[in-house]
């Protein structure tokens, strides 16, 4: 008995030791995410994060003789801190002609080369490329998104914008609360010249997360969009120029969502983002053979995860500290998974009514979800509807779920005998005649 009784106390400790070792150590999605204690040394940390090609972006290349920027999903010309016809690849599009900066001059470079050791104004690391000097940055990344951060400070930056190309812009975007928008204007007022860890990662996105700021723009060049996030800064329009200007530190952002790029129901789409239905959106796309995802936030309140997937579903967590319902976007590239031409969601492990997007984008239930999917062709666009917000899981999948509930067995089954008895009474009438 006393035999039986260790071996049971060794079996137990050895269960809760092996549970140990398999639990993750936190409970975040860092993504890589950069340490927070990061020092003057930072160069080895960016080379870590970035130089590998499947991280976040294939590998770009930097001639700085011809000034060529080159990369998979864009290129572009630079000199002398003017980029020129910055084209993303996927749709052959260019989406910007021409963009600078003009600022005070204060020690923002000397502030780059301490913590970034970048001795050149111009550089090239993995998937990126970076441009710095005393009042202005500009970071180019390779990726799916072409995500694309500048900042100046108390001064202008001016975006040239093709002939065809169209602007569409709202000055105060009702989905950035102001006190977030705040929040993030004093978090980069305070540290853009102070704590690296912070400043750093709204240069570089170690994330590779983008969050809407108040005054939103969007470029259309012939169904290739992108969206321009403005924060801490003020903009005009003028002969397809767009200039933002800040007596203090404005951030830009400039992102093309994979998704709508020539996607046929792009008037829907941004007509809903634009008024607040459309909240958030993930893009998952393999690059480079890795599975890589890109999250732009449209609402301050919401927060999309992707979370895990297999080899014919993508898991994604949701919530908000908003209680209103809102519709959350999801992109899957066809490189990802195998196209079938229709999605099939999970809302909290159960599965949810397909409806048209347009009826969607209607809804107004407090309980029930509802999803709709929108091929594009680079990959399906799935649209899902949250009636209410606490925390909640996402599944989508290409392949259609088993029925398991039994309740789904008995409405299935009265509607087979519903058919079969009119059948029945069909055939016993058309003998009596």
């Amino acid at each position: 008995m006393k035999y039986k009784l260790i071996i049971s106390v060794m079996v137990v400790v050895i269960m809760v030791m092996s549970m140990m070792m398999v639990l993750p150590v936190n409970g975040n999605n860092t993504n890589n995410a950069p340490n927070a204690s990061m020092s003057s040394s930072i160069n080895s940390t960016i080379y870590g994060h970035f130089k590998a090609e499947n991280n976040f972006g294939a590998k770009l290349t930097y001639n700085s003789t011809t000034g060529m920027i080159s990369g998979q999903y864009m290129h572009a010309n630079f000199k002398n801190g003017v980029f020129t016809n910055l084209t993303y690849n996927l749709t052959s599009t260019m989406l910007i002609s021409k963009m600078y900066a003009n600022g005070t001059s204060v020690s923002l470079s000397s502030f780059i080369n301490k913590h970034l050791l970048i001795n050149n104004n111009s550089y090239a690391i993995g998937n990126m490329f970076m441009y710095m000097n005393s009042t202005s940055f500009f970071v180019l990344h390779n990726n799916p998104t072409i995500e694309t951060n500048m900042a100046v400070h108390d001064g202008e930056i001016h975006i040239y914008l093709p002939s065809s190309a169209k602007i569409y812009s709202t000055t105060n975007n009702t989905q950035v609360s102001a006190s977030a928008n705040a929040n993030f204007n004093a978090q980069l007022k305070s540290t853009m010249f102070g704590e690296v860890s912070t400043s750093t990662n709204l240069m570089l996105n170690f994330n590779n997360t983008i969050n809407a700021g108040r005054q939103m723009i969007m470029i259309d060049n012939n169904g290739t969009v992108a969206m321009v996030f403005v924060h801490n800064g003020n903009f005009m329009v003028k002969n397809n120029i767009i200039t933002v200007y800040s007596k203090s530190i404005a951030m830009v952002n400039i992102v093309a969502p994979p998704g709508l790029q020539k996607m046929p129901d792009n008037a829907t789409v941004i007509h809903n983002i634009f008024n607040g239905r459309i909240s958030s959106e993930i893009a998952l796309n393999l690059v480079n053979g890795t599975k890589t995802n890109s999250t732009i936030n449209y609402n301050s309140s919401i927060v999309l995860k992707y979370v895990h997937s297999t080899k014919t579903t993508d898991t994604f967590d949701v919530n908000s500290s908003a209680h209103h319902s809102t519709i959350v976007s999801i992109f899957i590239g066809k490189n990802v998974t195998k196209d079938t031409g229709h999605a099939y969601v999970k809302f909290d492990g159960s599965t949810i009514t397909y409806v048209s997007l347009s009826k969607l984008v209607n809804e107004t239930s407090t309980s029930k979800a509802y999803y709709s999917d929108v091929n594009t062709s680079s990959g399906m666009y799935v649209f899902v509807y949250v009636p209410h917000f606490s925390n909640h899981t996402i599944e989508v999948s290409n392949a259609q779920y088993p029925i398991t509930n039994l309740t789904e067995y008995y409405v299935i089954g009265g509607v087979i005998a519903v058919i079969a008895i009119a059948g029945i009474a069909a055939i016993i009438i058309k003998k009596r005649k």
